[in-house]
C-alpha cells in the first residue's frame, strides 16, 4: 500500500484522505474539464434540434482549416524569428566590432550618394491649360502629383488625367484635340511646342536603392555611436530595439500596418513581384508581433543555463555553435515549454484578428452569416464554442509536451 501511495503523489495523482483516486477514462482527464463536460449534452441538443445553429456550423467548418493553417505557419515563425532575436541579444562586443560596423555604415552611404546624385530625368508639360492632361504611364507621382492637383506655376485648377501608354501616344492624343495638354520627358517635346512647366526628378531605379541604402548606413552610423557608448554589440541593440517596440504596439495595429501600408510600400517597392495574399499578410503581421514575446521567453531560458555548463563545453573543445547546438538549446528549450504553449494559445485566439483583413478564418464567416442572416446568437455562440475546442486542445497538447519534457523524466 505504501508503494502505491508514493507512486501516486510523484505522478501528481495524490488525493486528500477521504477521496477516492479517479481510475479509469477519467483518470487523464484535468478536473477543470469535468466541469465543461456537463455542459456537453446541452450543446449536443442545441445542435441536434436548431437548424440555425446547425447553418451556423456548416457555414463556419471551412474556417478552421485557415484558423489551423495561419496558426501554425506563424507559430513556426514567430518561434525561429524569436530564437534567432535572443540569440542577439546574447552576442558579446568584440574589439573590432564597432570598427566593422563602421566601414559598412561608410560603405553604404557612399553607395547611396552614387545612386542619388547620378543624373536626373528632365520632363515637361507641354500645350494649352484648362482640359485634360495626358501622362505617360510609369511617370512618377512627384512629377504627375503637381499636375493633376494644380499645383505647378501657371495653373489654374486642378486637371483630368488620361494616362497613356508611351511618348507617341500622348503626342498624338495632343494633335488630335483629345487632351489639351501633355506630360512627356523633355528629350521628346517638338520643335515650336510651348512648354508651361518643367521638372526634374531622379529614376526610380535609382531613387529606391538609393534611399534603402541611406536609411541603413544612418541606422548603422547611429548603432555604431550608440555600441561605442554602451560597449554592447550593435545586433544586440536592434534585437532590443524590435523587443521593446513591438511590444508596445497593439496586436491589432501590427496586423493591420502589415496588412495595408507595409504590404503596398513592398509591392511598389518591388514593382509587383511581391505581392502578399490577405492570409500571408496576416501571417507575417502576427508572426512579427508575437516573436517580441517569444524572444524574452527564449532569452530567459537560455541564461537559465549555468555559466558553468557553457565553459565545461568549451573546455572539451566544443565551438560556440556546438555548445549552443548540443548543450544549451535542449536544456533551454525543456524550461521553455510551458511559456511556449501559452503563447501558441494566444495566438490561436488572437487568429481572429485577421478578419480586420477579410482572411476567412472562423471569426470573418462568422460575421458573413451574421450580415447574411441577420441573426447574431447561432453563428458568434457557435464561433465562441469552436475556440473553446481548439484552446482546449491546445492547451491539452502544450500540458503532454510539458510532461514528456519535464526534467522529472
Amino acid at each position: 500500500m505504501e508503494p502505491r501511495r508514493r507512486a501516486a503523489a510523484g505522478s501528481g495523482q495524490g488525493t486528500a484522505p477521504g477521496f477516492a483516486v479517479r481510475r479509469g477514462l477519467l483518470k487523464n482527464i484535468r478536473p477543470s474539464y469535468l466541469i465543461l463536460l456537463t455542459a456537453l449534452p446541452f450543446v449536443v441538443y442545441l445542435f441536434a434540434s436548431s437548424d440555425r445553429y446547425q447553418a451556423a456550423l456548416r457555414f463556419l467548418a471551412p474556417g478552421l482549416g485557415t484558423t489551423a493553417l495561419v496558426t501554425v505557419v506563424a507559430y513556426v515563425a514567430a518561434c525561429t524569428l524569436g530564437l534567432v532575436l535572443a540569440g542577439l541579444q546574447l552576442l558579446k562586443q568584440g574589439e573590432r566590432t564597432a570598427r566593422n560596423y563602421l566601414i559598412g555604415s561608410a560603405v553604404l552611404l557612399l553607395g547611396a550618394t552614387l545612386l542619388l546624385t547620378r543624373p536626373k530625368e528632365q520632363y515637361a508639360l507641354i500645350g494649352a491649360g484648362g482640359g485634360r492632361v495626358a501622362i505617360v504611364q510609369g511617370t512618377p507621382t512627384s512629377a504627375s502629383d503637381p499636375v493633376k492637383l494644380g499645383k505647378y506655376p501657371g495653373a489654374e485648377a486642378p486637371q483630368a488625367v488620361r494616362a497613356v501608354t508611351d511618348l507617341s501616344a500622348a503626342l498624338d492624343r495632343l494633335e488630335t484635340g483629345q487632351v489639351s495638354s501633355a506630360l512627356i520627358p523633355a528629350a521628346g517635346v517638338p520643335e515650336g511646342a510651348t512648354v508651361m512647366w518643367r521638372t526634374s526628378f531622379l529614376a526610380p531605379a535609382l531613387k529606391r536603392p538609393g534611399m534603402l541604402l541611406l536609411v541603413i548606413g544612418l541606422l548603422g552610423l547611429a548603432l555604431t555611436f550608440a555600441s561605442w557608448q554602451s560597449a554592447t554589440h550593435p545586433l544586440r541593440l536592434v534585437s532590443e530595439l524590435y523587443v521593446d517596440v513591438l511590444r508596445g504596439i497593439p496586436m491589432l495595429v501590427v496586423i493591420l500596418y502589415v496588412g495595408f501600408p507595409l504590404q503596398g510600400a513592398i509591392r511598389d517597392a518591388t514593382g509587383g513581384f511581391i505581392d502578399m495574399s490577405r492570409v500571408t499578410r496576416g501571417i507575417v503581421g502576427i508572426s512579427l508581433g508575437y516573436a517580441a514575446y517569444l524572444a524574452e521567453i527564449f532569452r530567459a531560458g537560455i541564461e537559465a543555463i549555468g555559466r558553468g555548463q557553457t565553459e565545461a563545453a568549451r573546455s572539451l573543445g566544443l565551438t560556440t555553435w556546438q555548445t549552443a547546438r548540443f548543450v544549451v538549446l535542449p536544456q533551454a528549450l525543456r524550461i521553455v515549454v510551458p511559456p511556449l504553449g501559452n503563447e501558441f494559445i494566444a495566438m490561436l485566439k488572437d487568429t481572429s484578428l485577421l478578419s480586420v483583413l477579410s482572411v476567412r478564418d472562423i471569426t470573418q464567416r462568422a460575421r458573413e452569416f451574421q450580415a447574411a442572416n441577420f441573426e447574431v446568437f447561432p453563428p458568434f455562440n457557435t464561433v465562441a464554442i469552436l475556440y473553446i475546442v481548439l484552446t482546449l486542445m491546445a492547451s491539452s497538447l502544450a500540458k503532454s509536451v510539458e510532461r514528456r519534457t519535464s526534467w522529472s523524466r
